[in-house]
């Protein structure tokens, strides 16, 4: 009989439901986050593996992400060993509705006017409009799952959208061949990109000096950007603004209080602040584990094989 491993933090309801499922198709063994052994496992399920753990195993054929990012996983020991790496996308819609929903808040300056009519200031005499996302043209860097969703939501709003043009199939979208052209079409540029060493910096004093008076929305990892740069440029209102969702720096614990930087943005209107919340949408852990439940019985039953991970790309 196939032999599981499930590596979790908690037994919530959902693994509960996800270890009766899967016990009528394999043994299932549950573990922590840590110091467990894969010896004898034919399939790891989890949402991190250290390649010390994974030098354990010693039959892995599969390992299932109950979540959309890979980079705590050792992708180049996988692709040494052969084994598969599937994730999980089922989420995609929904952080492109927060994507959306952060560049609405930019454009209309909907957070900057509430933090202002909070000290009981109702008028910008200095600048008292807000501008339309229905007037732009947007960039989407990054046309994965996520990119795909964004672009439906502008597309069926009648929304001009570009893309970088990268071998994929394209339809209905305005394509070009380089960033520096991505930024000069457009006006609001929303980025959806993986962790990956192509993807780091991407977004820096450079590529930040062609969005002169353009805005930025981040929903993709917080390796794209430095930082810095994208501090000094909207401090000396280089760009008109930017959403970011993601940061370098990340609490330890739940009930952490950290500022998102080391340079402060929160003194700043022309950006929204969110706090890695796009992922965090009611309900989407259930279906994040629904999904990769079935993707496994999938696997087993059929030999299907959905969603499964690129090594060389990382994503």
């Amino acid at each position: 009989m196939m032999r599981i491993c499930l590596s979790i933090a908690k037994r919530d309801d959902e693994f509960k439901k996800m270890v009766e499922k899967l016990s009528d198709y394999a043994h299932v063994d549950v573990v922590g986050l840590d110091n467990f052994s894969l010896q004898g496992y034919d399939i790891f399920i989890g949402k991190k593996l250290s390649k010390a753990i994974l030098n354990t195993a010693d039959r892995l054929k599969m390992v299932f992400a109950y979540k959309t990012g890979v980079d705590e996983f050792p992708l180049d020991s996988f692709k040494e060993m052969g084994i598969i790496l599937v994730n999980s996308h089922i989420d995609a819609k929904f952080i492109a509705e927060y994507a959306f929903g952060l560049s609405i808040s930019l454009v209309n300056r909907i957070t900057e006017c509430d933090k202002k009519l909070r000290k009981g200031i109702w008028y910008d005499n200095n600048n008292p409009y807000w501008k339309s996302i229905f007037d732009m043209k947007v960039g989407i860097l990054g046309y994965g799952h996520i990119g795909k969703h964004i672009h439906s939501i502008l597309e069926k709003n009648d929304i001009a959208t570009y893309t970088l043009s990268r071998g994929k199939k394209y339809e209905n979208i305005l394509t070009v061949h380089t960033i520096e052209e991505l930024f000069e079409k457009s006006n609001l540029i929303i980025l959806a990109l993986p962790k990956t060493p192509q993807t780091d910096h991407i977004i820096n004093a450079g590529t930040l000096a062609l969005l002169k008076d353009k805005y930025i929305v981040n929903v993709g990892r917080s390796n794209c950007i430095v930082e810095q740069d994208l501090y000094q440029a909207l401090k000396r209102k280089e760009i008109a603004g930017a959403a970011i969702d993601t940061w370098d720096k990340k609490p330890k614990t739940k009930d952490s209080v950290l500022n998102p930087s080391q340079y402060p943005f929160i003194e700043l209107d022309n950006i929204v602040l969110s706090p890695h919340q796009a992922m965090r949408v009611d309900v989407g852990h259930a279906r994040y584990v629904q999904d990769i439940t079935r993707k496994v019985i999938d696997y087993i039953e059929k030999g299907d094989i959905t969603d499964r991970v690129d090594l060389d790309k990382g994503y």
